[in-house]
């Protein structure tokens, strides 16, 4: 898909990810509210302190194609105070992002998610685990592959002492051994004890595996 980036003025994007590019430039990958993931050309990007992750900008573009150079770039807020593990799962968000979004596919209703999620990072609060679980399945459900956890891939409502394995192109399918109906149901309740925030970091990670592909994800390593 290409795009014309001299339509619309100023747009709010973030930044997913940055690359060097010939002396002084860097290569753009940004999540903006209108077009969605965008790649862009900085020209002396590298001299920009704007240009970083977890800092809301307002920014507009200009030329064709599946490159756009980025023209007039201005803050509009300080950038978010993510330290320690909630770099990580920021990092890991952007990465989410960069991968399984499409250049110029918007998706206006993911940025107040993404937003919510990067500012609870950056306090103490609700367990981190908890704001990507969160993240994820609402990224799923606007891509159109949304895991239905309260009945299963044949009509039947998903059953509490009943157990679960998850068939990515149906749905879950009752199995004799897999994840337990009582904690599919506590996640879709957004009921978060100790057994569904294992279950789901599981499932999760099943339903995201057949869209991200083979290549391991850079932000995992970083927990490690």
């Amino acid at each position: 898909m290409t795009t014309d980036g001299d339509s619309g003025g100023l747009e709010q994007v973030w930044v997913l990810h940055t690359r060097p590019y010939r002396n002084t430039s860097l290569i753009l990958e940004l999540f903006g509210e209108r077009r969605g993931r965008i790649g862009a050309v900085a020209r002396s990007g590298r001299k920009n302190h704007l240009l970083q992750a977890f800092r809301p900008l307002r920014a507009d573009f200009h030329g064709r194609g599946e490159l756009l150079t980025l023209g007039h770039c201005e803050a509009e807020g300080p950038a978010l105070p993510l330290t320690g593990r909630g770099l990580f799962c920021g990092l890991y968000l952007n990465e989410l992002l960069t991968r399984l979004l499409h250049r110029f596919d918007p998706h206006p209703e993911l940025l107040s998610p993404y937003v919510v999620t990067l500012s609870a990072l950056a306090q103490d609060g609700v367990p981190q685990d908890v704001l990507l679980r969160r993240f994820e399945l609402t990224l799923l459900d606007v891509l159109g592959y949304g895991l239905a956890l309260e009945q299963d891939a044949n009509g039947a409502p998903v059953r509490a002492d009943g157990t679960y394995q998850l068939d990515p192109h149906q749905g879950l399918l009752p199995a004799r051994e897999g994840w337990p109906g009582n904690d599919l149901l506590a996640i879709a309740a957004d009921a978060w004890h100790d057994s569904a925030r294992r279950t789901a970091r599981q499932l999760l990670r099943a339903a995201l595996a057949p869209h991200l592909g083979s290549k391991p994800l850079m932000s995992r390593e970083l927990f490690r």
